[in-house]
């Protein structure tokens, strides 16, 4: 049993864990070679579960600008998102921005829900910019918000 008072114990029991975890990325890298799993594993496992859904092809391996593209060739931007209320979008210089912004949370257990799925001009006007870490940033319930307002135009055009 670890004492949690013990320091010795915690490293110890860190240790064993992140080994177990240095463990299971081998083995992610294995299944799944054409992910990373390493410096970003919740974006690794986001652009699977998109790609995969939404029967997209991935991009490229160093593609920066976005991780997927349509049947029809635009561009997706996916983006994985668990705890935080926000998520980031990077502006590169001299490269082309993505068409589409696909988001998803994704839950504890790994299932997911889509946050956002659409263009992504329609939510730069509605980041906020951070020139420190060039990208916009802009929260989840605003980015949900967004989608029920597209989901509603598209109701009222269909009818």
């Amino acid at each position: 049993m670890i004492d949690l008072d013990s320091r010795e114990d915690r490293i110890e029991g860190v240790k064993g864990i992140m080994a177990r975890m240095m463990e299971q990325t081998k083995t992610l890298q294995a299944l799944v070679p054409e992910y990373n799993w390493t410096g970003n594993p919740l974006g690794d496992l986001g652009e699977l579960l998109a790609i995969e859904h939404y029967s997209l092809k991935k991009a490229p391996i160093g593609t920066t600008a976005f991780d997927a593209t349509t049947s029809d060739g635009k561009t997706v931007s996916i983006k994985a998102n668990q705890h935080s209320k926000q998520i980031g979008i990077r502006k590169y210089a001299n490269k082309p921005k993505a068409d589409v912004l696909l988001v998803i949370h994704v839950n504890q257990d790994v299932t997911w829900d889509e946050v956002y799925h659409g263009d992504l001009d329609i939510v730069i006007p509605e980041c906020n910019w951070s020139e420190a870490d060039t990208k916009y940033t802009i929260g989840i319930t605003k980015l949900k918000k967004i989608q029920e307002a597209k989901k509603k135009q598209e109701e009222i055009e269909d009818e």
